[in-house]
C-alpha cells in the first residue's frame, strides 16, 4: 500500500511539474515489521507507520513523506507538518465473503476477521452474537486466509485499500457498508504529505497537488481526534463531509469499552472552522 501511495503522489508531482525529477525513497517502519510478527498489537502502539519515516524527514534523507493519513499520529515531530491531503478515495469500510451481505447479517452467529475494534464494535452493536477472529497483514494475505479458513463468513476491510491495490477477489463478493453502519476511521481514505516547516519549496510543489476540500475534513477529523486523546488505533469512528463548499458535517462514534453502547455525536458548521468543528465535536463525547 505504502508503495502504491507512493507511486501515485509522485505521478501527480510530475504531471504538475513536468521538469520535477522524483525519487522514491523506501523505508521499512516498525508497523511494517509488525505486520509479519507477533509482536505488540498495532492496536495498542501508536506512529507505528511513521516514525521512522518522520526521521528521515527531520534527518534531511528525504524532502516529502506519504502517509495513510489515518495513521499519521496528531503530535507531529516538532518542525513537521500536514503540507497537502490528495483527493480522498472513499471512506466506506467492505467486507468480503463469500455469501451475500444480506445473507450474512441473517446468520445468528457469523465468525468475521478484523483487526480494528471500532469495526468490531460498530458491527456488535447492531448485531451482539457475531463472532471475530483477529487477522493481520496485508490485504492479499488477509484475502488468502479467508479463502483458507472456511469457518470464516467474512474479513472486514477498508475500500481504499480495494481501490489502490486492485487484489483478486475472484470468487468472493465484496459489499460496500454503509457509514451509517460502520462510520470509517478518522482520515480513512486519504493520502497525507508531510514535510518539513522549514522546506518552503517542497510545501509549494505539494500545493499543486493537494486537494481543498480532502484537506479541510481531514483538518476536522485529525482536530477531532486530538482533542478526544485517542489514538489512531482506538474505537473511534468520524467522518467529515462538505456540502455545498461552505458547509462541513461532522459525525462521531467512541465507544469505551467492549460491550459498551457507542457514543453518537454530530456537528455542523463552516467548512472554514474545521478544526474548531472538531473540537467541538470530542467536547460533546467528552462531555
Amino acid at each position: 500500500m505504502a508503495l502504491t501511495q507512493a507511486a501515485m503522489t509522485s505521478r501527480l508531482l510530475t504531471e504538475a511539474w513536468p521538469d520535477l525529477r522524483v525519487e522514491t525513497v523506501v523505508i521499512t517502519t516498525s508497523g511494517d515489521r509488525m505486520q509479519v510478527s507477533d509482536d505488540k498489537p498495532a492496536e495498542s502502539t501508536k506512529a507505528i507507520f511513521t516514525k521512522e519515516i518522520e526521521e528521515a524527514l527531520l534527518e534531511n534523507r528525504v524532502d516529502l513523506a506519504v502517509h495513510s493519513a489515518k495513521d499519521l499520529g496528531v503530535e507531529m515531530p516538532d518542525g513537521l507538518g500536514l503540507s497537502g491531503v490528495l483527493t480522498r478515495a472513499p471512506v466506506h469500510d467492505v467486507v468480503i465473503s463469500r455469501e451475500p451481505l444480506d445473507v450474512l447479517l441473517k446468520k445468528p452467529e457469523p465468525l468475521l476477521a478484523t483487526g480494528s475494534l471500532r469495526r468490531r464494535y460498530q458491527w456488535q452493536e447492531r448485531h451482539p452474537k457475531a463472532r471475530f477472529v483477529p487477522v493481520r497483514g496485508n490485504i492479499d494475505t488477509r484475502i488468502r486466509k479467508l479463502r483458507e479458513n472456511h469457518d470464516w463468513d467474512g474479513i472486514l476491510l477498508a475500500h481504499a485499500g480495494l481501490e489502490r491495490l486492485r487484489p483478486d477477489v475472484k470468487g468472493l463478493l465484496v459489499s460496500p457498508l454503509d457509514t451509517s453502519f460502520i462510520l470509517p476511521a478518522p482520515c480513512q481514505g486519504a493520502i497525507a504529505l508531510q514535510a518539513r516547516n522549514s522546506d518552503s519549496e517542497t510545501r509549494r510543489l505539494i500545493e499543486r497537488i493537494s486537494h481543498r476540500p480532502s484537506m479541510v475534513r481531514v483538518l476536522a477529523e485529525r482536530a477531532f481526534l486530538e482533542k478526544l486523546g485517542a489514538g489512531c488505533h482506538a474505537p473511534v469512528g468520524a467522518l467529515a463531509r462538505i456540502y455545498d463548499g461552505v458547509c462541513l458535517h461532522l459525525s462521531a462514534v467512541f465507544y469505551k469499552a467492549e460491550g459498551s453502547p457507542g457514543i453518537r455525536k454530530t456537528t455542523s458548521g463552516s467548512a472554514l472552522m474545521a478544526a474548531d468543528l472538531g473540537k467541538r465535536l470530542a467536547d460533546q463525547i467528552l462531555s
